[in-house]
Parts: structure tokens; C-alpha cells; sequence
């Protein structure tokens, strides 16, 4: 184990954490301001959320800040699949400054949600505010103080991803991205036959009948960036 000397003198355990975003300058910005602070260490850098998920579970961080617009698989599906992985906390980083957003990051299992324009003067107290137990949010959204109180603010579509399971939602996006069913198949480990059955299974519960009204969804929902 690595240890890290305070200005004390005494050692002290690292606290490690892993940035996932799919711009590189701004990993590299989020790491000079995190490794900026005594104690602290990036243990490892993402640029899709499939990336960050598999990292999240082979360097096991305290903390994961991520964006929530990533390839391959999106930050609110990244979230859900690292919080029932391993214990790390989950820390979003946006451009949106949106109440729904921040009810949707929620409903995924993160514990803060920090806009990217505030990023330089909020993000090392966001990180501090989740070692300490506690959530953070962004002073700038507003109306967001209790956690269920936020979720159910969110007013459902009828065709809202909820409806498909976890699988179907990761293949969407790869669907909404361009990616063919045999490309999709590599990438999630499964035959291009069962990319077809998943593809089928997704047009048929969102009633679609057309890749463009597919694209359309997945921009809508904030499965994709336009």
C-alpha cells in the first residue's frame, strides 16, 4: 500500500481517485486541481464510461468523478454499474445546469453533481463533502436538498429508459452511436445474433420503427450528446 506524508510528517493512507471524461484536457485539469491537495492521488484516467466502469473495478478508487456524457456507455448508466460494483463514491461533472439532470444522477446512485464552469473553485469541496459522508451538489441548481424529493420531481415519459434493462439501455446507446449489430457484439461480448434480438426488443417496448427516431430518443433522454 502506498502511503503519503502529511505536512506533519505523519503518513497517511492516499485517498485515490479515478477520472473518467472523453476530453483530455479536461482529465488533465481535473487532475492538477485534485493532485493539488496533500494526500491526494489519481489513480487512474477513463475516456468512456465502459473504460471507467471496468477501472472503477480493477483500481477500486474512494472516488470516481465522472462526466456525464461519455461514448460507448453514458455517465448515469457508468454510475449505476460502479455503485453496484464497489464502494466508491460517485461524483458527476456537467455542462447542464438542470434540476432534472441532477434528479436523474441521483436516481443512479451518485453522491454529487458539479457543473463544469464551476468546476475550478467547487470541485476539490465536492470531494471533500463526499469523504466526509456527505452528498454535493452545484449551488448554482437550485431546489435539489432531499434525495427523494429530487427523484420523483422528474416527470416519467411514457417511453422513459427505465422500461428497458440495464443491457438493452447499453445497447441503445452503441445503436445511437452508429455502431452495427456485429460491432455491438464486440464490444458487450455477445453474439451479433443477440444484438439483433436486443435491437428488436428495444424498437418494439419504445414503439420505433426507424433508427432515427431511435437517434431522436436517445438525444432526448441524454443517452447521447447531439
Amino acid at each position: 500500500m502506498r502511503w503519503c506524508a502529511t505536512e506533519r510528517g505523519h503518513l497517511v493512507t492516499p485517498v485515490r481517485i479515478l477520472i473518467a471524461d472523453d476530453h483530455e484536457v479536461v482529465r488533465q485539469g481535473v487532475r492538477a486541481v485534485l493532485e493539488g491537495q496533500a494526500g491526494w492521488v489519481v489513480c487512474g484516467e477513463a475516456s468512456s464510461g465502459r473504460e471507467a466502469v471496468a477501472k472503477a473495478i480493477d483500481l477500486r478508487p474512494d472516488i470516481v468523478v465522472l462526466d456525464v456524457s461519455m461514448p460507448e456507455l453514458n455517465g448515469l448508466e457508468a454510475t449505476r454499474q460502479i455503485r453496484r460494483a464497489v464502494s466508491a463514491k460517485v461524483l458527476v461533472l456537467s455542462v447542464h445546469d438542470s434540476d432534472q439532470i441532477v434528479a436523474e444522477v441521483l436516481d443512479a446512485g451518485a453522491h454529487g453533481y458539479v457543473l463544469k464552469a464551476d468546476a475550478g473553485r467547487t470541485l476539490v469541496e465536492a470531494v471533500r463533502n463526499l469523504l466526509a459522508g456527505e452528498d454535493f451538489f452545484t449551488q448554482r441548481v437550485h431546489g435539489v436538498t432531499d434525495r427523494q424529493t429530487s427523484i420523483h420531481r422528474v416527470t416519467p415519459d411514457r417511453r422513459a429508459p427505465g422500461r428497458l434493462t440495464p443491457r438493452e439501455r447499453e445497447v441503445l446507446q452503441l445503436l445511437s452511436e452508429g455502431k452495427s449489430n456485429k460491432e455491438i457484439g464486440v464490444v458487450l461480448g455477445m453474439t451479433t445474433k443477440t444484438a439483433e434480438t436486443h435491437r428488436a426488443h428495444i424498437m418494439a417496448k419504445l414503439e420505433f420503427h426507424s433508427m432515427s427516431d431511435l437517434v431522436r430518443y436517445a438525444i432526448r433522454n441524454r443517452i447521447i450528446e447531439p
